[in-house]
């Protein structure tokens, strides 16, 4: 294994200056363009459940479906600009981004599908599952008493 050898911190700092530098020069060129909101989501397990949380933060609860159909969880809604429609404003900078969202996940794991559980809380829609118990295929022989 080949190691390198890199300079002192100072070696990062210019070259971290050079680059903010550069882009601090350039001009600022504001295109008005609306990139689709999509919810960033944790996917996590553990041996008896499956879970989900999404960050939709500026969504109301009423504002958000939930679906399970043919091993497919879909969460759904839309983001509203609730500035938009304010008279007497004028935007100057907007970096949020809003409009529908949807984002799927695949539950390959077998599933009580009646065990669901949903809850919304400060910007976070926590959704759980538990697994279905696995039927135990193998011989077992069993005693008579």
């Amino acid at each position: 294994m080949t190691y390198i050898k890199f300079g002192s911190n100072a070696d990062f700092e210019t070259i971290n200056s050079k680059i903010h530098n550069l882009f601090g020069e350039l001009p600022n060129i504001d295109f008005n363009v609306n990139f689709q909101f999509k919810p960033k989501a944790d996917y996590y397990i553990d041996n008896e459940n499956i879970f989900i949380e999404l960050e939709i933060p500026g969504v109301k609860k009423d504002e958000l479906k939930i679906t399970f159909k043919e091993n497919v969880l879909n969460i759904s809604g839309q983001k509203k600009n609730r500035n938009k429609n304010l008279q007497n404003i004028e935007t100057l900078k907007s970096e949020r981004n809003y409009g529908d969202f949807s984002r799927s996940f695949q539950i390959d794991d077998e599933i009580n599908p009646d065990s669901f559980n949903a809850e919304f809380e400060d910007g976070v829609l926590k959704i759980s599952v538990k697994k279905a118990i696995k039927q135990n295929n193998s011989e077992k022989e069993i005693k008579i008493k």
